[in-house]
């Protein structure tokens, strides 16, 4: 089985009689042994065309996902294709960075940054994350661990689905929690039934002081919506991700003291190569063996 991979994780162990091949499928042109390719890895935070050479790959059986999410593939899988995402691998990372987002807004670093010298005078108690209320809106693996290390810090997390299965809170019931949650944070995939999911009713019905952090999708959140809420001063946001995404530097979030803004780096640390690393052998070991591979994305999405 022909394996193409991006340079990231290149000289990964590979069962016998798998050779893969380096692609990079923006800079790459394709050749024969590109569509000989049974087995794809798009490259991670690639631009469309990391998908648009899938219609290249008559052989293709096995695409697997870098990323948690795989709103970008919506169109691109022909039939018969199996597709697996990057479950597990962005879990700790994404968590951290949510971590850091909520305790950086919370204690006003960003403030203290902006005051430089003068930091000593813009001192003022700062709420805890201790004994707040979180609402954790998602509730894959990454919204869990969320939940474990905010709990970790005394927080009160209630994780949010949209089945409301294994004792989560179901979306639908959850207008009661997100009114007196101290912070929300959105972790749901983008799809067309999250897309503007924090639209100016969901904000509206936010506390007044609360944190909204967004480590999912940046059209997750109505972008105008958000901007008209932090610019009222009435609730602060905290966004790994923003719609349109890069945001143009002249955008009034930017110049929003109540919000603060990291550029989709939930997923960008160290810890991504050795996972993703893990999950691809894992996953080309079991095809090997005949059996099913780890992620499959089936229904509805």
């Amino acid at each position: 089985m022909l394996v193409l991979l991006p340079r990231a994780i290149s000289g990964i162990s590979l069962p016998e009689g798998f050779r893969s091949v380096v692609f990079d499928a923006q800079r790459q042109e394709l050749d024969e042994t590109v569509r000989e390719a049974e087995f794809y890895i798009p490259a991670y935070m690639g631009d469309s065309r990391i998908f648009e050479v899938i219609a290249e790959m008559p052989k293709l059986r096995y695409v697997q996902l870098l990323t948690a999410g795989i709103d970008k593939t919506v169109g691109y899988i022909p039939d018969g294709v199996t597709l697996m995402n990057a479950r597990g691998v962005h879990d700790s990372s994404t968590a951290e960075l949510a971590l850091a987002l909520t305790l950086a807004s919370m204690r006003n670093l960003t403030g203290y940054i902006r005051a430089g010298s003068q930091a000593w005078s813009a001192r003022s108690g700062r709420p805890s994350l201790y004994a707040k209320q979180v609402a954790i809106v998602g509730a894959g693996s990454i919204g869990h661990e969320i939940a474990r290390i905010f709990s970790a810090l005394g927080a009160r997390c209630t994780l949010v689905s949209r089945t409301g299965r294994d004792g989560t809170l179901r979306l639908a019931d959850a207008g009661g929690l997100l009114a007196t949650s101290d912070v929300v944070v959105l972790v749901v995939p983008l799809t067309e039934a999250t897309r503007h999911l924090a639209d100016a009713a969901f904000l509206a019905n936010l506390k007044d002081g609360a944190l909204l952090v967004n480590v999912a999708r940046g059209e997750v959140a109505d972008t105008a919506a958000l901007l008209a809420e932090v610019a009222s001063g009435r609730i602060q946001a905290a966004l790994d991700v923003t719609d349109p995404e890069p945001l143009p530097p002249d955008h009034p979030l930017w110049a929003e003291p109540n919000c603060l803004i990291s550029p989709h780096v939930g997923g960008a640390t160290d810890a991504f190569i050795p996972k993703a690393r893990e999950l691809v052998e894992k996953n080309l070991a079991r095809i090997a063996r005949g059996e099913r591979p780890l992620n499959v994305i089936e229904g509805e999405y």
